[in-house]
């Protein structure tokens, strides 16, 4: 599940944050024991010098699948990002850019026009055509080929190739969220012959790919490796690093070993128990960067506690944020108001108008008595609650511990339910695995700049609100929100936006427990990789190589 969440933070600190390509990160802290957002950095200095091979560790795992439009885990993600390239890119700020695009926008109400660069191929050499980019957009928008990108494409009508670099698709109403999706694998570009040829093994260790990004796909050895090599043809300039080889490595101590021993030479989202001991390592450097990340629960049943309104804001008012975010992410991250923050509109035209909303809602500081009232109003027919998390995520279980310490003070007793990856997964797909589960813990991000989207997937009514399990209804809410898609306006959209986080945030759709920083490890040697949550849509190796 994708989530819109981000740092707390100024749209001046963004900005700020966007020219830096600083020094590593220190584990200093503030006084009240987090790491102060300004020491952030989006990106390292763009390497000068080649490296042979750079050995890289998923801490998340072996991806289950390199297919794009099938891409919905954090491993599958960082692959692709260097293999596989979207119409529109995002800069290190999570801004939107040209990408494969030139252009793409509206060109009145309901007709959006992309504009195709005419110097890319793939790796193949063959040169990319407005029939791959129109061949991989009808590819992600059906929902007959495992796509995670169907709902994005809901509004559209119809789609063509009106020009030899030129694609048009003609929208039922306006979406104000549509070009912001073209950032993520909704927009990827793959080669239509090559997909057609490798149908339903595309993307797997045995069907490959072909696509223009930086870095080739020559070899996935289950269970052991993922080997790239430089694409010296690429458009926007050669890598610096020759081979950029990925190992499996999800265990936190594991990886932990292999980073201060030189094993491999780098990774995302390293385990912050282990921050201190790889910020003090002389065989490499340790930073932080803005992301979207966070980590929250929510409901999964229109009836029971869980679905009552007034039970999610005591807990959210018996927990304690920043001692959260001190205990369970060990300082590396940021207290936040709601799931709609900063880093997700800090790049849009009007960030001003959501900084402004976002600044306007309630801190919601800890408030027993209250929230033991609100228990009382409610009057739960069962105070018996169940907590599913998945298996093995110590974050998680942390969180589930702290959210069933905050329900015994307020005379609830939570039980926590470890499932398995599969079964865990299985919860935001199929209605009968939720039964007898009241709240989900999650780890969720948002890959794209926007929170318009992910705030209808928890507020609107079925189907646009993916994640309204509790059966959450407010009007005026529906209204704003629709008004806030089915516009071109971005000024509308923001307004409209705003309004509706205003009514939905009392109710706590979404309880948000603390936004957590992106992280990466880089061997002393290396220099180069995007640091923000950036990375997630675009090719972060582009620029690594040797110090």
């Amino acid at each position: 599940m994708k989530r819109v969440l981000a740092i707390a933070g100024s749209v001046a600190l963004v900005t700020t944050l966007a020219a830096c390509t600083t020094s590593p990160s220190s584990t200093s802290t503030r006084s009240d024991g987090l790491y102060p957002a300004s020491k952030l950095v989006t990106t390292t200095t763009a390497a000068t010098k080649t490296a042979d091979k750079v050995t890289w560790a998923l801490s998340a795992g072996e991806p289950p699948t390199l297919n794009p439009i099938q891409s919905g885990t954090d491993s599958s993600y960082l692959v692709n990002a260097n293999l596989c390239e979207n119409l529109l890119s995002l800069t290190p700020d999570f801004a939107v850019a040209p990408g494969l695009a030139t252009s793409a926008d509206w060109t009145d109400p309901t007709t959006f026009t992309i504009e195709l660069r005419d110097d890319v191929t793939f790796w193949d050499g063959a040169p990319m055509t407005a029939d791959d980019v129109l061949y991989s957009l009808q590819q992600s928008a059906s929902p007959t080929t495992g796509s995670v990108n169907v709902g994005l494409f809901a509004g559209v009508t119809s789609m063509a190739a009106t020009g030899a670099h030129e694609v048009t698709l003609h929208f039922a109403a306006p979406d104000s969220q549509f070009r912001n999706a073209l950032a993520t694998t909704a927009g990827v570009v793959f080669e239509k012959a090559y997909a057609e040829k490798a149908g339903q093994a595309l993307g797997t260790s045995s069907g490959g790919l072909m696509c223009t990004g930086p870095f080739e796909l020559k070899s996935w050895t289950p269970g052991k490796s993922i080997v790239t090599t430089a694409n010296p043809h690429y458009w926007n300039g050669a890598p610096k690093t020759k081979e950029l080889d990925y190992v499996f490595i999800a265990d936190n101590s594991t990886l932990t070993s292999a980073l201060l021993s030189g094993e491999v030479d780098g990774a995302y989202d390293v385990p912050t128990s282990s921050a201190k001991t790889l910020s003090s390592s002389k065989s490499g450097a340790l930073y932080f960067g803005p992301s979207t990340g966070s980590l929250s629960f929510g409901p999964v049943a229109d009836s029971g506690p869980a679905a009552d309104p007034r039970v999610r804001q005591a807990l959210n008012l018996a927990i304690d944020k920043t001692a959260y975010v001190k205990t369970v992410l060990g300082g590396y991250g940021a207290v936040a108001k709601t799931f709609s923050l900063p880093l997700t509109f800090s790049g849009l035209p009007d960030a001003a108008i959501y900084q402004k909303g976002y600044d306007a809602l309630p801190d919601y500081p800890v408030d027993l008595a209250k929230a033991k009232k609100l228990i009382a109003e409610a009057k739960p027919e069962a105070k018996d609650l169940v907590f599913a998390i998945p298996a093995g995520n110590q974050e998680l279980l942390q969180s589930a511990t702290i959210v069933q310490a905050a329900g015994k003070k307020l005379g609830l007793t939570i039980t926590i339910k470890q499932l398995q990856a599969t079964d865990f997964a299985g919860l935001f797909y199929d209605a009968s695995a939720r039964k007898g589960i009241d709240f989900i813990g999650t780890m969720g991000y948002l890959n794209a700049p926007g929170p318009i989207t992910n705030a209808a997937f928890f507020t609107m009514p079925q189907p646009l609100g993916l994640f309204n399990w509790s059966g959450y209804s407010d009007p005026e809410v529906t209204k704003h929100l629709t008004a806030a898609i089915q516009t071109t306006d971005a000024t509308t959209a923001a307004n409209e936006f705003v309004k509706a986080q205003a009514i939905y945030d009392e109710s706590q759709p979404l309880v948000t427990l603390g936004a957590k920083y992106s992280s990466v490890y880089l061997s002393s040697k290396l220099t180069g990789a995007t640091v923000s949550f950036a990375y997630i849509g675009s090719p972060w190796a582009l620029h690594l190589g040797a110090e």
